[in-house]
């Protein structure tokens, strides 16, 4: 069974992720640029994913419940109502802080082998998605989505962003596996 904190410290970088993109000018910019827009996915579901390790347990199907949640706001459709019609773009962000939240009150009861398929799955998913938006095959964009608020031209600054964002994900999580078998100190 997990830890559970009573420190307030644990919730500095979750309210720094949120404060960071869920603010006027912010939120204005993500109508105009898809990489921001991108970007508040990763802080949200990060922030969540924080606060619901650290403060929270829960059963470990809350994590697939809370991957779905992501998920669907990465299906063409849903993605772009979300960067262009302001309700969507609320219901977005809430719902990518609720996954992120309950894939993390839900992970630290996990088998080992249940967190890494689902790293996997979330690698091999963000993955097709940044390919599919660096090659700008038209899923996101208009055609065929003639509601999307962004040009093709961004897609690939998009998947450059989720890229970097995966890769900075994964040498952390590289490093604290490393740190606990105790390599590097």
């Amino acid at each position: 069974m997990k830890r559970l904190t009573n420190s307030k410290t644990y919730l500095i970088p979750p309210l720094i992720l949120i404060l960071a993109f869920v603010n006027p000018y912010i939120e204005e910019v993500m109508f105009d640029n898809e990489e921001v827009f991108m970007a508040s996915h990763y802080a949200l579901a990060i922030a969540g994913g924080l606060i619901g390790y650290y403060y929270f347990s829960g059963r470990n199907y809350f994590a697939y419940i809370g991957s779905l949640l992501i998920v669907i706001w990465h299906l063409p459709e849903l993605f772009t109502l979300g960067g262009g019609i302001l309700t969507f773009r609320v219901l977005d962000e809430i719902s990518l802080f609720a996954g992120g939240f309950l894939i993390g009150l839900a992970v630290s009861n996990m088998k080992l082998l249940e967190k890494i398929l689902l790293f996997v799955l979330w690698m091999l998913g963000d993955t097709t998605l940044a390919v599919v938006l660096i090659i700008q095959y038209p899923f996101y964009t208009s055609p065929p989505l003639s509601y999307s608020p962004y040009p093709s031209t961004q897609e690939p600054l998009t998947g450059y962003v989720m890229i970097i964002a995966m890769t900075v994900i994964l040498g952390f999580l590289l490093f604290k596996a490393f740190k606990n078998l105790h390599i590097f100190g």
